[in-house]
């Protein structure tokens, strides 16, 4: 598959490329995300202070990375 941030060519590729990381998790290959655990807060509050959106969907987006994305 192309590099990060790169498009695929093709639907095709795209699909081969999906294959591959099948194969990978079937024959225990695949790394998982949790095995390095991300650390997605920081990252969210960053992204949290660039949006240019109403004070209450700011507090709604809040609520929703307090209860679903950050305890995990």
């Amino acid at each position: 598959g192309p590099g990060p941030g790169e498009r695929f060519r093709d639907e095709n590729e795209a699909y081969e490329y999906g294959l591959d990381r099948e194969s990978d998790v079937r024959n225990l290959r695949q790394v998982s995300r949790h095995s390095g655990r991300i650390a997605t807060k920081p990252g969210s509050l960053t992204w949290l202070s660039t949006l240019d959106l109403d004070p209450t969907s700011i507090n709604h987006y809040r609520k929703i990375l307090r209860a679903q994305i950050w305890p995990h």
